[in-house]
């Protein structure tokens, strides 16, 4: 007989029938990243303000400054950031398609420090799937 135990955790892993579209991977990692890097990285990256404009744009943007923290703090966070940008990858083709307007480039956000990068990154997350979930 299974313990009770490793039947739960498979029943967590198979997650019911299908795959849910907001996973909670996504935001693990996230929140592992901002745990991991806390305050303790200064720099700035690009990060957009309005998140309901050109919002797959605004995820790939997101998903492009992730690799600058993985390169800045080296394997230990790296690891992280690799699986949070395939995840973002999958997230992203599932929840929205490309903007027919003019979207700015990623260049074009304002440069914001790394903590609020973060939190910007996770609001986009947590309104994505709120959406989802309203019109599901």
């Amino acid at each position: 007989m299974w313990p009770l135990w490793t039947i739960l955790l498979l029943g967590g892993l198979l997650g019911g029938l299908g795959t849910p579209l907001c996973r909670r991977e996504p935001f693990y990692f996230l929140v592992a990243i901002m745990k991991i890097l806390g305050d303790k990285n200064d720099g700035t990256l690009y990060t957009p303000d309005d998140l309901s404009v050109c919002p797959a744009e605004t995820l790939g943007c997101f998903r492009l400054e992730l690799a600058v923290i993985g390169f800045e703090e080296g394997p230990s966070v790296g690891i992280a950031v690799f699986r949070l940008q395939r995840l973002l990858d999958a997230l992203g083709s599932r929840l929205w398609v490309a903007s027919q307007g003019p979207c700015l480039p990623c260049e074009g956000h304002p440069q914001r420090p790394v903590p609020l990068f973060l939190a910007k990154l996770l609001e986009l997350l947590q309104g994505a799937c709120a959406q989802h979930l309203s019109t599901a």
